[in-house]
């Protein structure tokens, strides 16, 4: 064989060989899940995060969205809660009677056209706020979250039911058929990797028919104005123990991305606040963060820490410091807070999440003040933590410990100024004596019985010193 045919040979296969991996890299993009990093506003949790407290952030009773849809055995097995829930719905947006009634065949088929067709465009907008790839086809996707999102919406509108007996949109039946997983549900619905975008709610939303309901009562609202899912979204958030006393500021006016960014709103500063304008202009050259001293060192330093008054405007940032007193708004610490917070915390680290990282500021500043057991009961003593968790103050002060593990705090910090004015505080030249005077002699209740008894010897001698003299120069 001549050398031609010889390389006529090999670049055959060279190209042959070519020609294979050409298709074979267009069949391995063709399997690439579709990402869209326009307007991502849910993410999952980094495995860092996951690592400290896996549970925080996984749906234990219910899944909600494509990251854990069908995952597990368990989330399969509670589907019937959800579409228990959409089945109801279908009943809200089709002909509306005095009372929800069960459908007939006809009507269901009905409802689910105009649900499919009304809210086709609005499901496609959805797909593109996950940050991570989904692997589903379309269809799947768009039945997942029509059930999902109808499902919250019926969730919430049995929960404003139960309060009012009387309307049209109490169902006794159904609302006893979610009775004893009504917080396993809600839990679930506040965590980060569980979220569905809030517009499509508020478009399915507002497929319903609504009456005209006196909510005055219950969220502040204007009496005989229709109920709004805002309405609704604040009043079940307000189960949560930790948020309870607290109001947002300017509700109305707020466009949440999710519910678990609704409930980052309650750590907006109220009134607002422009502390970081100072800094717009200069260029940032402190490389740490100013953190204020522990609850114990303030205590020794004579710091008076007081509860803030609860009043209208409310607000967890409220953090003030003034003629020795710290006063800091009350905090509940209920079965529900670590959740809650560490999927507020987690959303923080993310773009969608608040650009000032509010929450995160809060939470780094508890920690500062909080590094042992013993700063945990200070705070308790003064009506500032309400440990309600039926846990030890030691497992709340570990806790506070773990929740900014791998979280950055921004600098400046919007408590820096706070911080700052404790430390000098400390360091004053008579408050810093105190404290040590304190830290040496007073730390235990026996030191303190031991420095007075040891005071009364003094003054004993010294007076046996004196009538001794006395007795001995008589004149």
């Amino acid at each position: 064989m001549e050398n031609s045919e010889i390389e006529i040979m090999s670049e055959n296969i060279d190209q042959n060989v070519r020609d294979n991996v050409v298709i074979s890299i267009d069949k391995m993009l063709e399997g690439l899940p579709r990402v869209n990093p326009k307007c991502n506003t849910i993410y999952q949790v980094p495995k860092e995060l996951r690592e400290i407290n896996d549970k925080a952030y996984v749906p234990q009773f219910i899944s909600i969205g494509p990251f854990h849809y069908r995952t597990r055995k368990d989330l399969i097995a509670n589907e019937h809660y959800k579409l228990q829930g959409f089945f109801n719905f279908l009943g809200r947006i089709s002909i509306i009677n005095s009372h929800i009634q069960l459908l007939e065949e006809n009507q269901v088929n009905i409802s689910s056209k105009v649900l499919v067709e009304k809210s086709h465009d609005w499901v496609k907008e959805a797909w593109n706020c996950y940050a991570e790839p989904i692997k589903m086809k379309d269809e799947e996707f768009i039945i997942m979250m029509l059930v999902d999102a109808c499902f919250i919406v019926e969730f919430f509108l049995l929960y404003y039911g139960s309060f009012h007996e009387d309307g049209k949109l109490f169902n006794a039946e159904l609302s006893l058929f979610y009775y004893g997983v009504f917080y396993e549900i809600l839990l679930d619905l506040i965590k980060l990797e569980n979220q569905v975008p809030f517009f499509l709610l508020q478009n399915l939303f507002d497929l319903m028919p609504k009456d005209k309901v006196d909510i005055s009562s219950i969220i502040g609202g204007y009496k005989d104005s229709p109920i709004s899912l805002i309405d609704l979204t604040y009043m079940v958030l307000k189960e949560f123990g930790f948020v309870r006393e607290y109001k947002i500021n300017n509700l109305y006016h707020k466009n949440p991305k999710h519910l678990l960014d609704f409930l980052s709103f309650y750590f907006l500063p109220v009134p607002p606040n422009n502390w970081n304008r100072k800094f717009d202009h200069v260029k940032i050259s402190k490389q740490w963060r100013l953190s204020p001293p522990t609850t114990t060192e303030l205590c020794e330093a004579g710091v008076t820490i007081k509860v803030a008054k609860r009043k209208n405007n409310l607000c967890f940032m409220n953090i003030s410091f003034k003629n020795g007193v710290l006063e800091i708004p009350p905090i509940v610490i209920e079965g529900t807070f670590e959740v809650l917070i560490r999927n507020v915390l987690a959303f923080e680290i993310f773009p969608a999440g608040n650009q000032k990282k509010y929450a995160i500021q809060y939470v780094t500043f508890l920690d500062d003040l909080i590094s042992t057991e013993k700063d945990l009961c200070l705070l308790v003593k003064a009506g500032v933590i309400i440990n309600d968790t039926g846990g030890s103050d030691k497992e709340v002060s570990e806790l506070f410990n773990s929740l900014t593990k791998l979280v950055t705090t921004p600098l400046p910090s919007y408590f820096d100024d706070t911080s700052k004015a404790l430390r000098v505080h400390c360091d004053g030249s008579w408050n810093k004596a105190k404290a040590s005077l304190k830290h040496s002699y007073f730390n235990t209740p026996w030191a303190i019985i031991s420095f007075f008894a040891a005071t009364f010897l003094i003054i004993l001698t010294i007076l046996q010193t004196i009538f001794s003299a006395i007795s001995a120069f008589p004149n």
